[in-house]
């Protein structure tokens, strides 16, 4: 309800399913207008609403694609909405995020790495390397550090820094640390 007393009378309000909803706005004048579609939703939902005695508070995060991309499938739209609305998450509360197509391009490259990681992870693509550690206060070395490294075998070393949060965040950094 609260999406909808947003909405003009030509626009359309659907839910996808749980807290996910979507919005087709028809017809739209400019990206401004949609921007500001979207933060009057933040604002409607922001408000508190009373549960059990309760103040209770929400936000939303939005994720917007314009149609000037020359859609042919409506899938198409409603996964790039999605992919903003990822985008507008990592961001923070309460915020809404316009695609666009180096989104989508990031999308698909990451999702690549991770069946890529996932193959590394069964085909023993890891090495790992020693580094020395030093003491200021001793002449000699007091330790070696392990450090893994992914050797793809197309794009040859791969930076932890690429990888290691992928695999934080798959839980496949628990099968990379038992190799």
């Amino acid at each position: 309800q609260r999406i909808e007393s947003c909405m003009r009378t030509d626009d359309l309000v659907a839910r996808l399913g749980g807290d996910e909803f979507t919005v087709l706005l028809d017809p739209i004048e400019n990206v401004q207008q949609m921007e500001l579609i979207a933060e009057r939703i933040q604002a409607a939902i922001s408000q508190p609403m009373e549960l059990n005695g309760q103040d209770t508070y929400t936000s939303a995060s939005i994720g917007i694609a314009p149609r000037t991309y020359g859609y042919d499938l409506p899938e198409h739209i409603l996964r790039d909405a999605d992919t903003a609305m990822y985008h507008a998450k990592e961001m923070g509360k309460a915020r809404h995020q316009m695609f666009n197509p180096q989104m989508h391009a990031s999308a698909v490259e990451l999702m690549q790495l991770e069946t890529d990681l996932r193959h590394a992870v069964e085909h023993d693509e890891f090495i790992v390397l020693y580094q020395p550690i030093h003491s200021i206060n001793q002449p000699a070395m007091v330790g070696v550090e392990a450090l893994a490294r992914w050797r793809h075998p197309a794009r040859g070393l791969i930076s932890p820094l690429e990888f290691i949060p992928l695999a934080e965040e798959t839980g496949l950094i628990i099968p990379i640390g038992m190799k």
